[in-house]
């Protein structure tokens, strides 16, 4: 089976700011595999080192070997292509049919207050019923409140704060936020030790992210009593089957999944919303990001419809790009 690995860099419309920096542009590794009977898959390799600690070379090292090991991205792409190679031949779509759309949250990075309120403020137009909100900066209250009063009472807020903040930053923090009626909040803090502590003093029910990547992960999270709900990442899980298990470990144990990217690519997106549909998920999932980018690769999904994005219908990811739509983001071919 013959191999070939692309890096891309995706600009954002507008640098995209979170507690763990500003960020220009996503940086992915795609794969390509090709059968002896022409049949291509392929797969996305989402690492964000800033997020995940996972460098983009140890990935590429990973994927140009071919080791069934290495990152857990890594992981994803291998499967991913080989998924999406194999339902393309038989004409389907990877996942199991489950749904034709899933419920989808608007995200909102840090910004002046008044620029993310605006940006709230359409996505309300546009139909989105749950907004996300990146705090752990200076200004989150006065952000969170100008994006709350932007969308009115009904749609469901959250905010993410990606680990900024210690035990006590977060249950000051979050007092203060839910005066703004949020729905949960994501990753107030980094160990599952300090989300217990969080979520023993206060009211809004915590959400687990970067510490449940796998099944395992999910079973040491309930069992430390750490969150309501797991956020599970298809890149950070090592992929489309490991992603379905934490789920599952998810459900065993009482707590509510949903699922969510990293500013994944088109390829990643697809995979995540055939297995969102496939399990049936009810919480808004994070995976309208590819709206944040500007790039014709990022259309390659439609956009989201009244907060609802459609599932592909295969073959395979059912994600087709075009030669000029790759080259505006290629930045090189790897050996």
């Amino acid at each position: 089976m013959r191999r070939r690995l692309f890096r891309l860099s995706l600009p954002f419309r507008e640098p995209f700011v979170t507690a763990a920096g500003v960020f220009p542009s996503r940086d992915l590794v795609l794969l390509q595999l090709e059968g002896d009977d022409g049949a291509v898959g392929f797969g996305e390799a989402a690492p964000f080192e800033p997020y995940d600690g996972i460098p983009l070379e140890a990935v590429v090292d990973a994927l140009r070997n071919g080791r069934n090991g290495g990152p857990p991205q890594a992981r994803a792409a291998e499967e991913m292509a080989l998924l999406d190679l194999e339902a393309r031949r038989d004409g389907r779509a990877i996942g199991q049919p489950g749904a034709d759309a899933i419920a989808v949250n608007r995200t909102l990075g840090g910004g002046p207050p008044d620029e993310v309120a605006r940006r709230a403020a359409d996505g309300v137009r546009e139909g989105f019923s749950c907004f996300k909100v990146k705090v752990g900066l200076p200004d989150d209250e006065e952000r969170v409140a100008a994006v709350r009063q932007a969308i009115g009472p009904w749609p469901a807020l959250r905010v993410d704060a990606n680990g900024a903040w210690s035990a006590e930053e977060a249950v000051d923090a979050i007092g203060r936020l839910s005066a703004h009626d949020l729905q949960l909040v994501e990753q107030p803090c980094r160990s599952l030790e300090d989300l217990a502590a969080v979520r023993a003093a206060v009211t809004v029910p915590v959400a687990a992210d970067e510490p449940v990547a796998s099944a395992d992960d999910v079973r040491a999270a309930a069992t430390a009593g750490a969150c309501d709900i797991v956020n599970v990442k298809l890149a950070a899980s090592g992929g489309f089957e490991a992603a379905r298990a934490a789920i599952a470990a998810a459900r065993e144990h009482g707590l509510e999944p949903y699922l969510s990217s990293t500013l994944d690519g088109p390829w990643g997106i697809a995979a995540a919303l055939q297995l969102a549909a496939s399990e049936r998920l009810s919480l808004a999932c994070g995976l309208a990001t590819l709206e944040l980018f500007d790039a014709a690769l990022a259309r390659a999904i439609p956009p989201p419809r009244a907060g609802l994005l459609a599932v592909p219908q295969g073959p395979g990811l059912g994600v087709a790009i075009d030669r000029d739509s790759l080259a505006e983001v290629l930045v090189e071919e790897l050996d």
